[in-house]
């Protein structure tokens, strides 16, 4: 299975559509959002992007950001879950928004690969047994002017551009 992670949207159907397009390039078979991906105050682009994500809903899962409101949710045909472990490839991937835990407070259970976005910052790094990444934000980057996503596969993750530049990768078998 080959996933594909990216984080805070923050309401922007241009970027929305630009990660569908490279979720695509990618084949990988699921696209999961890591929070914040609607807008605070922009019902019309809530509206857009429950639509476009309504119709690839099959392929796509979300977790709540501390930014997504009951309104964009009601929007929406699709669960948002505040944590979730995903199985993939032998392992256990825990992801969440990072509002709640973070690369900084785990919680009691986390998988073998921990995921969260939240800071804007781009990352991935091995800490003792557990590799942590966050893909950062694909609108409004911090700490480095780089908009990235995570690639798993069967053998890596990945942390790319949106451009699809390389920035960092760590084998995970």
């Amino acid at each position: 299975m080959k996933c594909m992670f990216v984080s805070d949207v923050h309401g922007s159907v241009e970027r929305l559509e630009e990660c569908i397009k490279i979720f695509e390039v990618e084949n990988a078979d699921k696209l999961v959002f890591l929070g914040d991906t609607g807008s605070q105050m922009d019902r019309t682009s809530n509206e857009q992007i429950a639509e476009i994500l309504n119709k690839i809903k099959d392929k796509v899962q979300l977790i709540r950001g501390n930014c997504d409101t009951t309104d964009f949710e009601e929007l929406l045909e699709l669960n948002l879950l505040n944590m979730d472990n995903l199985y993939m490839n032998g392992i256990f991937v825990t992801i969440t928004h990072g509002h709640n835990y973070n690369c900084y407070d785990l919680p009691s259970y986390c998988g073998e690969i921990f995921i969260q976005g939240h800071t804007h910052v781009p990352m991935l790094q091995k800490s003792k047994n557990v590799i942590l990444a966050n893909p950062g934000s694909v609108t409004k980057p911090r700490g480095v002017d780089l908009r990235c996503y995570i690639i798993i596969d069967e053998e890596t993750i990945t942390l790319k551009t949106l451009d699809g530049k390389l920035v960092n990768s760590i084998k995970i078998k």
